[in-house]
């Protein structure tokens, strides 16, 4: 991977990232790091940050629409299933 791509990965990730908030940051790095442990392995070691803070905005991203009542319905319908 080019240098200039690995740049333009990170500048999207930075920018995903931008929006965690600072009450969802020690949960979003824990739950990375969790997840990034067990594929730290299969990819290049010049990824490993890159990737860690993509997982961290997704994981951030859910917490804030999971606050925010967006998956409401989602989880209502997958708790009646699971009944």
């Amino acid at each position: 991977m080019s240098d200039d791509h690995k740049e333009d990965l990170r500048s999207l990730i930075n920018a995903l990232g931008a929006s965690i908030r600072d009450t969802h940051y020690q949960s979003a790095y824990d739950a990375a790091a969790n997840i990034c442990s067990s594929i730290f392995d299969t990819i290049p070691e010049a990824l490993h940050d890159v990737v860690h803070q993509a997982v961290m905005a997704g994981y951030a991203a859910a917490l804030s629409d999971l606050e925010h009542g967006k998956l409401d319905d989602q989880v209502r319908e997958r708790a009646e299933i699971i009944e």
